[in-house]
């Protein structure tokens, strides 16, 4: 049988002798013990703190600035808090494309969608809702083979992209908005924040939010005629330079 924790105040009244057990002197040690209960509760609190999902939710935003994870805006604490445990492993594996893709189902992971990550050469790696990754090759050529080091990041959005609206319309120049699409500026630096941090040093990126199932670019996804499909989608493609 387990004894119960034994408190500071419990200690200075056991050791005490008879004449400290009662009345005013019992009082004053009493509330010697209990600073000091509180003290020690504090450091205990302050360690456990340190480990993610251990003791409070509270650490989770100064531990993401620490060990450089950025959090989605709607995710989860316990999703944060896996990623904030192995964030030592995922770092060792940056710029790479499991990095990357895993650190995207973490930050999107209040509305999971999926993603492909195509680099130039045609190696294509596909991350479904529930975070598991495959991997094959396929025939393709971006629009812009110019540089070897590429890739694409097609996100299957769960919402429609709107458009930008038509020439001339009382938009204003500078409101916010994205060139090509309804997406304000806020929407579109949180659409980049994790591309831009785990993606290796020396590729261009480019990533283009598809609204299933109306939209393509470039002849993506491959699709076969009478599947279904449209070849032009209503609000759609939105595509966004990483660098």
């Amino acid at each position: 049988m387990t004894e119960p924790l034994t408190t500071f105040r419990d200690v200075l009244r056991r050791i005490s002798p008879p004449w400290l057990q009662r009345g005013i002197a019992e009082k004053i040690l009493y509330a010697f013990g209990v600073h000091v209960d509180a003290f020690a509760d504090a450091l205990v609190a302050g360690v456990k703190m340190r480990f993610p999902g251990v003791y409070s939710a509270e650490s989770l935003p100064l531990l993401g600035r620490e060990r450089r994870i950025a959090r989605g805006q709607n995710e989860p604490d316990a999703t944060y808090a896996v990623r904030l445990t192995r964030w030592l492993t995922d770092h060792r594996r940056r710029g790479g494309p499991y990095a990357l893709l895993s650190q995207l189902f973490g930050f999107w992971a209040a509305a999971s969608f999926a993603i492909e990550l195509i680099y130039v050469s045609g190696r294509r790696y596909s991350l479904d809702t529930s975070g598991n990754v495959t991997r094959d090759d396929i025939s393709w050529s971006g629009p812009d083979d110019a540089h070897w080091a590429q890739w694409w990041l097609f996100y299957h959005w769960p919402t429609l992209v709107p458009d930008d609206g038509t020439w001339g319309d009382p938009g204003d120049w500078g409101d916010g908005g994205v060139w090509g699409s309804g997406l304000t500026g806020d929407e579109v630096a949180e659409i980049k924040l994790v591309p831009v941090a785990w993606n290796a040093a020396h590729p261009f990126g480019t990533i283009v939010l598809l609204h299933d199932p109306d939209s393509l670019l470039w002849g993506y996804p491959i699709r076969t005629w009478g599947s279904g499909w449209h070849w032009a989608g209503v609000g759609g493609p939105a595509r966004i330079n990483v660098r």
